[in-house]
Order: C-alpha cells, then structure tokens, then sequence
C-alpha cells in the first residue's frame, strides 16, 4: 500500500463521515451503501495502475504506516522467535511442590537465558540470510557476493505454509465471485503468478466475465459489499475514479492484502510471458528480487509515486542480459557471476545509460535498443530524461510511462553501484577475522522483515496461480484453433457448393497411361520432382495447429 493509503481500522462500523486526506489531494469519502464499511476513493493519478503488475507492489513489513497485520495461525508458527513467544520466564516466587528441585530449575532457567541470547541474536541481526552460511574466507569478493546474492533469494522464498495460505486465499475468493456472478471468474496475474514476489507481497486478480460487463462502479460496489458480507474482506477501499477501478482489501484468516480489477487480460498474457522468460534466462530471478528489494527499501518501487513497476524491473534486468556482451560470446555462466552481473547493472542504468535518447525495444522476441526520436508512439515526450520500455505486446506502448521520477531512480542506482564496489574494496583489504559476520549486499538492500525460515520450499506445493495461467492460456489456445478450423470448414463448404458440377471423367487409354509413367520416371529425382514435393508438405502445415 501506499504511504498515503488509509487506515480503514478507525473508521470501521461507524456513521458515514467524510474522510480529509491531509498528505495527498484525493477525495476520500465513505461509502454509502450496504453498511457503510468501506471506503471510497477518488484518485486523480491517471499513471498509477501498473498494467501488467497490479497498482501497488509494497510488501507490508513491521514497523510501517500501513494497517498492522496478524500472522495467520500457520504462518506465524515459525515467527514465534521474534516477540520471545516461546520463552517462558521463571520466577524465583514459584513454590516447588509438584515441580523439578530448585537446581533443576536453576539449569533450566540457565539454559533457556542462554538459549534466549542466541536467538535474539539471530533475530535482531541485519543480515539474517547470512547466519549459518559464511562466505568470508572466499578469495574473490565477486564470489562471496554471488553466494550471498544466492542465499538472500533462498531465504526470502516462500514456504509451504506460505503457498498455501495463498491458494487458500485464491481459491476462496473465485467461489465468491462465483457465488455472485455465475459468468465470471477470477484469476491471478502479477508477482504471485510469476513467482517473483517478495515476503508479504499482495496478490492481483483481475474479475473478467463472459459478457465483459463488470468494468463499472456498481461492480465494484457489489463486489466490495458481497465480500465483506462472507466475511472474507476486512479495510476494504474502493477505487473507482481512475484509469483501472480495482478493490483492495485484506482477507480475513490469511491477512493477505489483495487488489481487484475488472475486465483486463494483459496481466495474465504478460505472466505467461514473464514465466518463459524466466525458463530461459538463467539469473534472471535472483537479480529481479535482487533490484526489487532494492527499491522496495528506498519506496521507489511504488508507480503511484513515479518508481518503478515490477513488469518494468523484469524488463530492464531481462534486456540487461540478454545483451551482456559477455554472456552473449559465453565467456561466463550468470548463475555463478551474479555478484558482477549485479554491480554492472547499477553502472549501466545508473552511470551509462541515455534516458534521454535511448529506449529498451522488447518486441519480435529479443531485446534491443532504439532510438527515442524513431518511436513516434511516444511523442510528444512531456520529459525527454524519461525511461521507456516497448510493450512486447503492443508497440504503440510504453510501459514505463508512470515512472515519472526517473531521476531519484538512476541516483540510487548510481549510489549502489558506489556502494557496492566500496564493499568490496574495503573487505579485499580486511583480514580473515576482520571479515568474519560482515555482509558485501546488506547495506545495499537494507533488508527488513519479520523472522522467516530458511527454506525454498516451492518445489513442495504448487502455486495455484501459476497452473490457473497455464490453464487460461491452454483454453484460449484450443479455442483459437477450434474457431480457425470453423472458418476453414465454412469457407470449403461455401466453396464446395457454388462451383460447377464435376465434369465426367473419361476412360484414359493404355496408351496415354504408359506415356504419363515413362514421363514420371523421366523427371524421378529431379529438382522438378523435389519442388513438387516440398510444395505438397507445405501445403499439408497448418500453423494454427502448432
């Protein structure tokens, strides 16, 4: 959520109000219909609605303005470590009658003091993906990074705990909008659907119905009101007067913040897409998550407020490299030089790239650069110092057009860069000892979250929307070719019917058949006959099949 979001807790179950907005110029009011429990937003930023990633992007994490959020039961099981839920204090007032002897409790109490200092230590570290795993004694700093770039995206990977309570979530959420529209259904596109999302990310479906009807404000109305009568969504906000109407809300067991929009299918076409492009491009998560906490950390990463989405970091770190001209003549493997991968990236977009005249073309397959001035679609550039991204979908698109505050944008980039290469000056010039416990990427991220577990575990559950996008596409696929060959059958009946009857054949003589066999084995192996051919199986191939 945004930092101008608003605190629905205060204002829920009470008479209607009108709610001023002291931080920003948009228009809140309370609802007025059902129980006047949700509110109304009217928001005047026409830019702020990533496409193809959902409004906002913002991991809530403790500590921040946003609504506080309790863990669900089964997430919270391993987080007991954080508030010392599992430590049980002994009081030198107890008696002694049905329990252990007075030293017994001593070395327990000893033992549970000790045990309390070891894990507030790990809790209250910075760096928390580094306990237990140690790269100090490494003798290139670019190898100590890369493992601790591997480890941070190991640990911040979701659960199986966590997966579930998502597809709980998602699964819920689809029979409810069932429930009220028999024609619709809900999927899911964004960061969920692609498995790029950090701790605590939302999730954004799109409602896209039969008879694409449910793009209006009474929609949005009826939605709002039915989820919070099954009671599945608590600070529920409307808002309705933007480019994207959407719904945010907080389900109920899971606390998952989620966004609603209505009618909209480039999510779920750039998910596929964003899916392939992560099956064929070795680095391309760990960096993604990598530059995604980065300005997650710094608030640039909200396009509300003119950062980056997360479709536009995909492409930016996707074209990046794919035209590393060391990973193109494959003098090295990214997966084993993402220290170096990552440090280049700040130089470029931070230090070398043209804002101003260059543009990341992502169309007809790969990525390349093109020249601002020869991409008509975009002028006239109110700012030429703007980033610009070509849809690979539509290139009349710019699908960076909201990151209006580019500048901030390439100082923290140019800033990490600084960073980072200081790092690791300082720590190849520091002893063994001196190294021990420090971290080459923690400055650099600024990492804060409630306590998690060390494991990946998304091999072990699927995620539900993942397979629902595979499923999407599959039907669409099928009914594509199915209408194809119903246009092909109706034009060869139509056909069929208005041309003349067929002639009668005539008896061929023998004579004229052994002329047509001698003139076949005259020609057997020939260009003529291969051409021939070749033109037969041509004619067999129908690409829609394919």
């Amino acid at each position: 959520m945004s930092d101008t979001a608003l605190n629905t807790t205060d204002v829920m179950n009470t008479d209607p109000v009108v709610i001023k907005d002291t931080v920003s110029n948009d228009k809140r009011k309370s609802d007025s219909i059902g129980q006047q429990d949700f509110i109304l937003l009217e928001e005047d930023n026409e830019e702020g609605f990533d496409d193809y990633d959902g409004h906002f992007d913002n991991p809530t994490e403790p500590g921040t303005q946003e609504p506080s959020v309790v863990p669900a039961p089964e997430l919270a099981e391993h987080n007991s470590l954080a508030g010392n839920d599992d430590f049980i204090a002994f009081s030198n007032s107890e008696t002694s009658g049905e329990s252990e002897s007075e030293e017994d409790e001593e070395d327990e109490d000893n033992k549970d003091k000790t045990k309390t200092k070891i894990e507030e230590k790990i809790v209250t570290t910075e760096y928390p993906w580094i306990v237990n795993h140690d790269h100090s004694k490494q003798t290139e700093i670019a190898d100590w990074l890369t493992l601790e770039i591997q480890d941070f995206v190991h640990y911040i990977s979701p659960s199986k705990e966590e997966i579930k309570a998502r597809n709980i979530t998602i699964s819920k959420l689809r029979q409810a909008v069932k429930s009220l529209w028999p024609d619709a259904d809900l999927h899911v596109f964004g960061s969920y659907a692609t498995d790029l999302y950090l701790p605590g990310s939302d999730i954004d479906c799109v409602v896209n119905s039969t008879n694409c009807d449910k793009q209006n404000t009474s929609s949005l109305y009826k939605l709002a009101k039915h989820l919070k009568d099954e009671h599945i969504a608590t600070e529920i906000e409307v808002i309705s007067k933007t480019r994207v109407p959407i719904i945010k809300f907080v389900e109920v067991e899971s606390r998952i913040h989620i966004d609603v929009s209505f009618e909209r299918t480039n999510g779920l076409e750039a998910a596929k897409l964003i899916r392939d492009w992560l099956d064929t491009t070795p680095g391309l998560r760990e960096l993604v998550l990598i530059v995604k906490q980065f300005l997650h950390s710094r608030r640039l990463n909200n396009v509300h407020t003119g950062g980056l989405g997360g479709f536009s970091i995909i492409c930016l770190v996707y074209s990046y490299l794919h035209m590393h001209p060391r990973i193109i003549t494959n003098e090295i493997d990214p997966v084993e030089n993402l220290g170096v991968l990552l440090i280049d990236f700040f130089e470029l977009y931070g230090k070398n790239f043209g804002y101003d005249d260059v543009a990341i073309s992502m169309t007809d397959g790969m990525p390349s650069y093109l020249n601002k001035y020869d991409w008509r679609d975009i002028h006239p550039m109110r700012n030429p110092f703007s980033l610009a991204i070509q849809d690979p979908g539509d290139k009349t698109n710019n699908i960076s057009r909201g990151s209006f505050n580019i500048r901030d944008i390439k100082k923290a980039f140019a800033g990490a860069f600084d960073l980072l290469t200081n790092r690791c000056f300082e720590l190849d010039g520091a002893t063994l000892s001196e190294r021990k416990g420090k971290s080459v990427l923690g400055n650099c991220i600024k990492y804060k979250g409630k306590e998690r577990d060390f494991t990946d575990e998304r091999n072990l559950v699927l995620n539900k929307a993942i397979l629902e996008n595979e499923d999407y596409h599959q039907k669409k696929r099928s009914r594509i070719i199915h209408d194809a060959e119903d246009t092909e059958g109706t034009s060869k009946e139509s056909t069929i019917d208005t041309e003349a009857p067929p002639a009668k054949k005539r008896k061929k003589s023998k004579k004229q058949s052994k002329k047509k066999k001698k003139k076949l084995k005259d020609v057997k192996g020939s260009e003529t006959t291969k051409f021939v051919l070749a033109k037969d199986e041509e004619d067999d191939y129908n690409p829609l099949t394919v």
